[in-house]
């Protein structure tokens, strides 16, 4: 503002004011120029006026200001700003009159601490520039900018939570929280009220919105304001919009890279343009980029939102969870629901890069949620293909054959029944049926199958089909067959003429048709082209001719009417005749029954035990049978002795027995010694005794109970082996282990050292293990001379029968060294191994129960060494492991149900071979 001044001096007594010190006072006024008329200033010097006083007066200067009135631009503010009046020292003017002509200030007392909203800007031709202002106590007026404190602000600041938002300048009435809430904000000014920072917020910074403390909310130089915390899943659901890289909007990647995935918002900044942007990281914590939070929608976690999905799908991998929420809480596992086909109602795309389906069945019950890459997506209800590549045996009439799952018809399952078809693949259908598509052994496809139409195989033989019938096996050399996999387990020829039962057939897919056999003791004996045997008419079999003399020699056995045993006589009446034996039926019972004439007339059936005599050449069927007679008779000529050390060595040493030593004779088997300088003629063996050494299905069974050990085929078998015994301190320690576990095993124990620990032998064979052959000194038999090999095993036998009264009638070849030379010399089974733990080398308990563990299985013989204190130690948790797998221990004798020959090396149960 451009002032004009007048000076006058005047006397203080002129002024009434007595005497004073010389002063200057300066009065300053000021007027426009619109109020002047002209825009150039006007100056009045000063003038100084002295009086002098006689005594006591003194010149005083009196300065006084004379102004002219002074024109203002006008500045309207928009938006309003805002300021604060700190010094009540100040003054204001009430109008623009007083402004112009610089005239009744008033007091700013009564607006100090008050925020005064400034709406307009008036400056003069000097730069001093004014401020209309409101203030909250009604207040209005016109005040210098110099007196206004206000700080001006191009920061941001960020909301977050809810605080008091006040949209006037008293302070008193506040926005609702929801408007100002996750919200940035330009700031306009700080004022300082009581020591209190007020911020002035404003929208796109054109739109008033409000006060607010400064300490309730962050501030930033940056329009998105701060990071602000926000730890949410969220799922992208809109595509082709833009992730930036920063707040210059850079692109980064596009969203439909990520439509519909599970992301981790780890912050979010709600920007000054009023657009919140999501900060973006994938589950390996790589930052996406930046989202506009509209794009996207809150998951309720890691899961991810439900999307409807409403696809069939197929189980078709196992060991998946179904879990019951996503804490990860099991439900149940896929294994449960195989192949089943389930309807997808819904699927979660989860954070961890999985999807997730959730799953029902076809009675809308809820499965779980299952990780998608444990299925397979489904072309409809039918499900997914699956390779099949059974056998399916039609065993219905009623069934159609689908060309589709359309449910077209393509055929009837009338026209195949009880033939057998392969399976190339199976539908799991959501219907909960199993659907097959069935070719025949020309590739022709017959349709799709319901499988409860069928029996379902693995093999080619089909299913197996009742037949409950007795056939008499009449050709010689066809095969009977193990499995179907033509694995050979026996011929006709040995079965020839007896009469079997047929208990099943199989429709073969090969177009043949095969017999399932069981002999009268339930024991299977294979399956048979149906063209091998003859159908029967009864258990009797059929007749088989035969025209020869028979003299019977027994009393008391029935003459039969028929099969039925409708009893018409007794064999007393024709005991020590000879009858006409013109025909013969082999009864599936194991006998024989001849059809006796008496010249032309018929007498009956006759038993032929009545006329009892054994072919030994059958009975003893071979050299290995006959060696184990043999044994048997050594056993059985020092039990029978009454000084049995003194002939032993005569025992061990003579000359292998022959068939036609042995008679049957008022039923025993009676041996001729003669000439063997034993010391008696003969030795008697029961049926019982020798029915281990030789075909004992020709024994009467009534006479053989108890001799034969049976394995229950549905059961597995393990025997435990031990070399090298006995040893005074290891073998007591493993036998008391084997007591207390109730198992029985097999010791193979060196001559030296039964010799040296007898007692510990007679123990392990009074506590009922079986006790084999080592040779006397553990020496390679086949490197031995003959003479060698037969002293080595002789002086064993020796040790071993007077340490315990048995001879050995087993031996185990040290090293496993054997050929065809030691085993005829040697005239033993020779039992081998099919598990070396290799103990001696490990020395390690835990090592040794690996080995059995990895390798264990049905009729395996393990190899262990009682005269190692590690082995002795590892056998208590093996027979602990080895039990809770299902196996029962047995010896080498139980394990063959003593039919273990000599001149055979047995590896297993079910592998052996000959030397």
């Amino acid at each position: 503002m451009e002032k004009k001044w007048v000076a006058l001096l005047l006397t203080s007594a002129s002024l009434g004011l007595g005497a004073v010190s010389s002063s200057a006072t300066t009065i300053e006024s000021s007027t426009t120029d619109s109020i002047l008329g002209t825009s150039e200033s006007t100056e009045v010097t000063n003038s100084t006026i002295s009086q002098t006083s006689d005594s006591t007066s003194t010149n005083q200067t009196i300065e006084t200001k004379v102004q002219d009135k002074e024109s203002f631009k006008e500045i309207d503010l928009s938006p309003e700003k805002y300021g604060v009046l700190l010094d009540k020292s100040q003054f204001y003017f009430e109008s623009i009159q007083d402004l112009e002509s610089n005239q009744n200030e008033k007091s700013s007392e009564l607006l100090v601490n008050q925020i005064l909203k400034l709406d307009k800007e008036f400056e003069s031709l000097n730069n001093d520039i004014y401020f209309h202002f409101e203030a909250p106590n009604g207040i209005s007026g016109y005040i210098n900018q110099k007196n206004v404190q206000r700080t001006e602000s191009n920061s941001f600041a960020t909301i977050s939570n809810a605080i008091k938002v006040f949209k006037n300048t008293k302070l008193t009435e506040e926005l609702p929280s929801e408007l100002t809430t996750q919200k940035t904000f330009s700031i306009q000014e700080e004022l300082v009220i009581n020591g209190i920072t007020y911020l002035s917020i404003f929208k796109n910074k054109t739109e008033f919105i409000g006060f607010i403390n400064k300490d309730d909310v962050s501030v930033s130089d940056n329009p998105q304001g701060n990071y602000q915390k926000y730890d949410n899943y969220i799922n992208i659901i809109k595509d082709k919009q833009d992730i930036y890289q920063n707040f210059d909007f850079v692109k980064k990647n596009n969203t439909s890279n990520y439509l519909n995935k599970t992301l981790h918002a780890k912050g979010i900044y709600y920007h000054s343009n009023g657009i919140n942007y999501l900060s973006v990281f994938d589950q390996n914590e790589k930052w996406i980029g930046y989202i506009k939070q509209e794009n996207t929608v809150n998951a309720v976690g890691k899961q991810g939102n439900y999307t409807a999905y409403g696809k069939y799908i197929t189980l078709t991998k196992k060991n998946y969870d179904l879990w019951q929420n996503f804490s990860w809480t099991p439900k149940s596992k896929t294994d449960k629901y195989m192949k089943q086909t389930l309807i997808a109602k819904g699927i979660y795309h989860h954070f961890n890069g999985e999807r997730y389906l959730s799953v029902y069945d076809n009675n809308d019950r809820w499965l779980g949620y299952v990780n998608e890459k444990g299925t397979t997506l489904a072309n409809g209800p039918q499900g997914s293909y699956h390779s099949f590549n059974k056998y399916i045996t039609i065993k219905s009439k009623n069934y159609d054959l689908w060309n589709s799952f359309g449910w077209d018809k393509r055929g009837h399952s009338s026209n195949y029944y009880g033939k057998t078809y392969k399976a190339r693949g199976i539908y799991y259908h959501f219907n909960g049926n199993k659907y097959l598509s069935v070719y025949d052994n020309k590739g022709k496809w017959l349709g799709y199958l319901n499988e409860t139409g069928g029996s379902i195989t693995d093999s080619p033989e089909g299913s197996y089909q009742k037949l409950n019938k007795y056939v008499s096996v009449t050709t010689r050399n066809y095969d009977l067959w193990q499995n179907f996999s033509w694995n050979k387990k026996s011929t006709t020829s040995n079965y020839h003429n007896q009469t079997v039962y047929a208990k099943g057939v199989y429709q073969h897919y090969n177009g043949s048709t095969y017999y399932s056999l069981f002999n009268n003791k339930n024991q299977w004996l294979g399956y048979v082209n149906k063209n091998g045997v003859t159908l029967a008419e009864g258990a009797q079999g059929i007749y088989h001719s035969l025209w020869e003399d028979v003299t019977f020699s027994n009393s008391n056995y029935p003459v039969w009417r028929d099969f039925n045993w409708s009893k018409k006589n007794t064999t007393d009446n024709v005991k020590g005749k000879t009858f006409k034996a013109r025909g013969v039926y082999y009864h599936y019972n194991g006998s024989s029954y001849y059809s006796i004439y008496n010249k032309n007339k018929w007498i009956g059936y006759i038993n032929a035990d009545a006329a009892q005599n054994y072919d030994m050449n059958k009975l003893i069927p071979n050299t290995e049978s006959l060696l184990a007679v043999h044994q048997i008779v050594c056993q059985k000529v020092l039990d029978d002795s009454s000084r049995p050390s003194s002939i032993i060595d005569k025992v061990l040493s003579m000359s292998t027995i022959s068939r036609n030593q042995i008679k049957f004779k008022n039923n025993y088997f009676v041996v001729s010694l003669n000439g063997r300088g034993l010391g008696m003629d003969e030795i008697k063996l029961t049926p019982k005794e020798i029915a281990p050494a030789v075909d004992y299905r020709l024994l009467p069974e009534n006479q053989i109970k108890g001799a034969i050990p049976k394995l229950n085929k549905n059961k597995k078998y393990v025997a435990l082996t031990f070399d090298d015994g006995p040893n005074p301190v290891t073998t007591p320690q493993l036998l008391n282990i084997l007591k207390a576990k109730n198992v029985k095993a097999s010791f193979f124990m060196v001559g030296n050292g039964v010799d040296a620990n007898p007692k510990v032998a007679k123990r392990v064979s009074n506590e009922g293990h079986q006790i084999g052959s080592h040779s006397y000194s553990h020496p390679q038999l086949t490197s031995l001379s003959g003479y060698q090999v037969q002293n080595q095993m002789r002086q064993t036998d020796k040790a071993i029968y007077y340490a315990t009264g048995k001879l050995p009638k087993t031996f185990r070849p040290p090293y496993g060294a054997i050929n065809n030379y030691v085993s005829n010399l040697v005239s033993k089974p020779a039992i081998m191994w099919s598990i070396d733990t290799r103990d001696w080398e490990s020395r390690n308990p835990y090592m040794i129960n690996s080995i059995v563990n990895n390798n264990i299985h049905n009729g395996a013989i393990i190899l262990l060494h009682d005269i190692h204190q590690p082995s002795v130690n590892s056998v208590s948790e093996m027979i602990d492991n080895l039990r809770r797998k299902g196996y029962t221990f047995v010896t080498i004798d139980e394990l063959y149900e003593m039919q273990e020959r000599p001149l055979h090396g047995y590896f297993s149960q079910t592998n052996s071979i000959k030397y």
